[in-house]
């Protein structure tokens, strides 16, 4: 009998560390990024608001203000942001993970080239 509750209890604390596994991050704040290129390293920032799975905001970087939208699914996160160059629209798209205070992944300018990025929550 001790056996069997033993065993029920143990296959209900695995129940319960399921949805841990997969908990929705929340990245609303502001966030310091730094992001690596060939070219050298940027360090922009991001205020952002999340709503579920979608992701709105405002990124601040040398090139000026431009709107930020995207998505975060679990600690998944993607957003793209298009800053306005010499009279030419270029989109840089995001893509990375999430852990509580940080992020990190890859950036992609387009056709221009890609980068690393990594962020802090303040």
């Amino acid at each position: 009998m001790s056996r069997l509750v033993r065993l029920l209890g143990i296959g209900f604390v695995c129940l319960m560390s399921i949805p841990l596994l997969h908990a929705q991050a929340d990245v609303t704040g502001t966030w310091d990024l730094t992001v690596q290129t060939q070219q050298g390293t940027a360090t922009p920032s991001l205020a952002l608001q999340q709503s579920g799975e979608q992701l709105s905001g405002t990124y601040h970087g040398r090139m000026g203000d431009s709107k930020v939208d995207g998505t975060v699914r679990g600690k998944d996160i993607q957003f793209t942001v298009t800053l306005r160059f010499r009279d030419q629209d270029h989109v840089i798209s995001y893509a990375g993970t999430v852990d509580t205070d940080t992020m990190k992944g890859t950036v992609q300018f387009g056709d221009r080239g890609s980068g690393t990025w990594s962020g802090k929550r303040r």
